[in-house]
């Protein structure tokens, strides 16, 4: 039976007046990623703030395995990346890692062993007694990232985690995600790349101050009832209903011409839902 981590009931905040979060139902089982996506300000990192407990929701509850945001994170069920966070940077990359677990309430003798295992994790070993102030941008996030998992928590929260970094250390977080996962954590993130979401995702959920529409990437993929064709005799690709597929690629075949066929990303349902939300 699978436990379910984080579990978000009726949640509604505001500031000022104006609706950030409205009626959010969000539920995270044991060893699964669930990503977020909507446009800027959408109300994504307003809801992640409230799970791991910074912000106080207006009406709702969080839970985290049955505790409240707070107690977990005391505990030192959870690790996170905000948004806006940087490392401290007069720190080497070992002292800021152990510095940040041991916050997390980890016990001295625990932490030795972990710090090793997460900056390996992150690739950043031959980084171990760098001054953070002499790495680049995408390996100061590599930093925040190791100090998160440190002792792999049961719960990671990653908000645009790989906001403005290259491909190579891009991929790097991907690949510590898979790992966390593989190993029995829950991962929470937002993101703006739509790819990373499908390409990592168990469950999504788009949203705007609510929720949209959830479910697997490949669920949501098949609410859009039509795939592309492209042709080496057409101008443009051509999108028909599932049933009519059939049809023209059986004159495609017939005409002996070259073609290509492409079922609906997660970008392609994230773009229908917002143009329609806007609309």
């Amino acid at each position: 039976m699978v436990n379910m981590i984080v579990k978000v009931e009726d949640l509604w905040k505001s500031f000022g007046g104006k609706m950030v979060n409205e009626r959010i139902n969000m539920y995270v089982d044991e060893g699964e990623i669930v990503s977020i996506l909507g446009p800027n300000g959408a109300g994504k990192t307003t809801l992640l703030r409230q799970t791991y407990g910074e912000l106080r929701p207006d009406n709702g509850k969080v839970s985290i395995i049955g505790m409240s945001p707070k107690r977990a994170k005391r505990l030192g069920v959870m690790g996170v990346v905000p948004q806006e966070a940087r490392p401290f940077s007069l720190l080497k990359v070992r002292e800021h890692v152990e510095m940040i677990a041991r916050l997390r309430g980890m016990p001295r003798d625990r932490v030795r062993e972990c710090i090793d295992d997460a900056i390996d994790t992150v690739g950043l070993k031959d980084y171990a007694n760098t001054l953070i102030d002499e790495l680049s941008g995408g390996l100061k996030r590599l930093v925040l990232v190791a100090s998160a998992i440190a002792c792999r928590p049961r719960l990671l929260i990653l908000d645009e985690p790989t906001v403005g970094i290259d491909a190579q250390n891009r991929r790097v977080i991907w690949s510590v995600i898979r790992s966390m996962r593989d190993g029995g954590s829950s991962v929470i993130l937002t993101t703006h790349y739509i790819n990373e979401a499908e390409e990592l995702s168990d469950e999504v959920y788009l949203m705007n101050r609510r929720i949209l529409m959830e479910g697997t990437p490949g669920e949501l993929r098949r609410k859009l009832p039509w795939v592309e064709v492209r042709s080496d005799d057409g101008d443009r690709p051509i999108r028909v209903a599932w049933d009519e597929a059939l049809g023209v690629i059986s004159d495609l075949v017939r005409r002996r011409a070259r073609f290509e066929v492409k079922e609906p990303t997660l970008e392609d349902v994230f773009i229908e839902v917002f143009s329609n939300e806007a609309r």
